[in-house]
């Protein structure tokens, strides 16, 4: 990920993501540049939402948490 730039899941905000594993269908690098990852939160493949900084991010919060 480049520095300065979050990426969260779109449906529950988790930063506990990462592109789609072998097991789940993913392809090595692939899944990656695709824009496809895995929550482990929320167990869901997703796009990912970008932040550009921690601000932007907990706005993104309040707002799906409301």
């Amino acid at each position: 990920m480049p520095s300065g730039k979050l990426k969260a899941c779109s449906l529950c905000g988790s930063l506990e993501i990462q592109p789609i594993p072998l097991s789940e269908g993913g392809v090595p690098g692939a899944s990656e540049v695709a824009g496809a990852y895995w929550c482990r939160k929320c167990k869901r493949k997703v796009v990912p939402a970008v932040f550009k900084n921690i601000k932007e991010y907990e706005r993104f919060l309040k707002g799906i948490h409301r």
